[in-house]
């Protein structure tokens, strides 16, 4: 009794930070587009994204099934397996989201939940079952197998059908609007921005009248019962009052409707995604409050769920009232998180710098794969290029002819990603397929299908040139790859971590729970000193390069003496290392060796790009920064082959100099 009562405390503490380590993770998929759009400062963003989250946090009461039937069936087990299951999958789930987190890569909370709660269960069954589990009948006894293998080809579909859809609606869009869209088509954009908007909150208020009952009210009530009236009438009145605003007072209608679909994909985001974070510690919550209100003499180990229904949860669960503080409480975190994590821009920053429109300094280095994909695409290209008519072909190119004005992106801080009609493109396609999982309470990735668009509409935007398509597609596989160890980790994470918990009972919960606030302190650690590494660099090899030779000699001199006193640093460490037997000053020369390797490579490719946008008398001088920057890659390379052996050698407890003659 007395450890369920722990459990039941410990989820309510661990479902806090799930949902801060969550939503960490999982903001870059409203707040990709408008930030990498740059259509507000990112605190006007996150108001209205945070505004978003907390109104969707009341729609997501039909999702909080998932948690509790979705993907395991409770009555299948007693109180404290349960609570076992719940617990392991909650620290399995905070440890590898804030992995992700720390570095800077976004993953799928959903799969991380799905696939979490599926080993947990497995390591359950095959312990009540003594290690007998066999066949497909015993198996889908305690677990929802249909369920799991739906959701998991559902989420393999949605990365093809996002994609493709992200790309399809970007280059209709760009083919009738192009790139010089600013200040023109008022009366498109108007029915665009209307026909989006009307199709987002019919979805999302269908969604609140079906699986909520929060929002009982005559209005939605009378919506619920006419929806093509209601659609119509939230068209038409957005659609004028759109184009009055274009007419009159000259209001950006994209940038109008980024700053929604940001606020709409938010509410989607919170209405699908908060069972990831409080489902699963609320189900446990209501299965320990059903054994507290039974009041029978059954011990938490033989005490069934059998009765934990629909009917028993309207009749004896929580009041509307209790579940509307949970969800407030949770959306007042997911705001606070949104404004205060580090973590959280992290992750936006590698999702926007995989679609930005520009070249650019890449997170992500060239793999086979990808370079076969760019040779197969560009053959592709070529052959269906060679098919259009010369004038399609004119026409096109026309659209995607850019403007020339750089003033136009200087909207905030001077840079800009991509412009705010592939960010309302992004935004809108999201949303609609996420609203439409929601409606039909299917739990699909976020992660993925706002992901998956970007990057389509990337691709069809043609921001992957033959500069950087290799870095983008790599990012790209990297990123899908990822997710698919997402789900590996946390199946195995749950299932060996749920044995232990069995087996060990309080002394494994006391070890797994310092273990994770031990890590999460490390991580948090690690993450901060990895931020300002990259802020120096940044500062030392800045995107906005001036253009005249006086840039080239002051920062360019002072980016190489630098350099060099980090080689000369480095070495007078490796001989340290090597003299003392020093393993982890070893590893730390190593790891700043090949920092140093990144930088050279970095500064060199902006010093080609700075040369490349001088004039020419102005390029000469500049050779010999180049020439300066190749000597100090040779430098580099120099010491990591001196490094490598030398770890080597001390980790294998060679001989040092001073015992060669045979003495010990």
């Amino acid at each position: 009794m007395t450890l369920v009562w722990t459990i039941a405390i410990v989820l309510s503490l661990l479902a806090v930070i799930d949902l801060v380590v969550g939503v960490s993770n999982d903001a870059v998929n409203f707040l990709n587009s408008a930030i990498g759009s740059r259509v507000a400062t990112r605190r006007t963003i996150f108001w209205i994204a945070g505004v978003g989250v907390l109104l969707g946090t009341f729609f997501s009461a039909g999702m909080m099934e998932v948690a509790r039937k979705g993907v395991i069936y409770p009555q299948s087990f007693f109180l404290t397996e349960l609570m076992i299951i719940f617990l392991a999958v909650m620290i399995v789930d905070i440890l590898l989201i804030d992995t992700y987190n720390t570095l800077g890569f976004p993953t799928s909370t959903t799969i991380a939940v799905v696939f979490e709660l599926t080993g947990a269960a497995l390591a359950i069954a095959f312990i009540k079952t003594s290690g007998s589990l066999s066949g497909e009948s015993v198996l889908s006894d305690y677990i929802n197998t249909g369920r799991v293998f739906l959701l998991f080809s559902g989420i393999l579909v949605s990365i093809l059908f996002a994609f493709l859809a992200g790309a399809l609606v970007q280059f209709i869009s760009r083919i009738v609007f192009s790139f010089r869209y600013q200040g023109r088509f008022r009366l498109l954009f108007a029915m665009f921005g209307a026909l989006s908007v009307s199709g987002i909150l019919f979805l999302i208020f269908k969604k609140g009248i079906d699986a909520s009952s929060l929002w009982d009210n005559p209005l939605i009530n009378w919506s619920g019962e006419h929806p093509f009236f209601s659609f119509l009438m939230v068209f038409v009145g957005t659609f004028f009052l759109l184009y009055l605003l274009a007419l009159l007072f000259q209001v950006d209608i994209p940038k109008m409707v980024v700053l929604f679909g940001t606020f709409a994909l938010a509410l989607s985001f919170a209405a699908n995604d908060l069972v990831n974070f409080i489902g699963i510690p609320l189900a446990g919550i209501e299965s320990f409050r059903a054994f507290l209100t039974a009041g029978n003499d059954l011990s938490p180990d033989t005490f069934g769920l059998t009765f934990l229904s629909d009917d028993w949860l309207r009749n004896h669960g929580f009041q509307d009232w209790i579940y509307g503080t949970f969800f407030l409480g949770s959306g007042i975190v997911m705001i606070l998180t949104l404004f205060y994590s580090r973590k959280a821009r992290s992750v936006t920053e590698t999702e926007v710098y995989l679609g930005r429109q520009h070249a650019g300094q890449e997170h992500f280095e060239p793999s086979q794969l990808s370079r076969i994909l760019v040779r197969q695409f560009l053959r592709f290209y070529g052959k269906a290029d060679g098919l259009l008519p010369g004038k399609m072909r004119k026409f096109i190119s026309a659209k995607y002819k850019k403007n020339d004005d750089e003033a136009v992106g200087k909207k905030v801080d001077g840079v800009i990603y991509f412009d705010t009609l592939r960010a309302s493109v992004n935004l809108i396609v999201a949303s609609i397929l996420i609203s439409l999982g929601t409606y039909w309470g299917f739990p699909l990735s976020t992660t993925f299908v706002v992901f998956m668009v970007a990057m389509g509409t990337s691709l069809a935007d043609q921001a992957w040139g033959r500069e950087s398509a290799v870095y983008r597609i790599s990012g790209v596989l990297s990123i899908l790859g990822g997710w698919f160890i997402t789900a590996c980790l946390g199946f195995l994470g749950a299932f060996f971590l749920t044995l232990l918990l069995w087996w060990g009972t309080w002394i494994a919960l006391v070890a797994a729970l310092g273990f994770m606030v031990l890590y999460l302190i490390k991580s948090t650690k690690y993450h901060r000193k990895r931020q300002i590494e990259n802020e120096q660099f940044k500062k030392e090899i800045s995107n906005e390069i001036a253009q005249n030779i006086g840039w080239m000699r002051n920062s360019g001199s002072e980016t190489i003496r630098k350099m060099m006193l980090e080689s000369s640093k480095i070495y007078l460490l490796l001989v340290q290392g090597l003299l003392e037997e020093d393993s982890a000053k070893l590893l730390e020369v190593k790891d700043k060796t090949e920092g140093l390797s990144g930088r050279v490579k970095g500064a060199k490719t902006e010093f080609f790009r700075a040369m490349s946008s001088m004039p020419e008398e102005s390029q000469d001088p500049g050779q010999f920064f180049i020439q300066a920057l190749d000597y100090l890659t040779e430098l580099s390379n120099t010491l990591m082959a001196m490094v490598n052996p030398v770890c080597d050698h001390v980790k294998n407890q060679h001989k040092g100099w001073w015992n060669i003659s045979g003495k010990i």
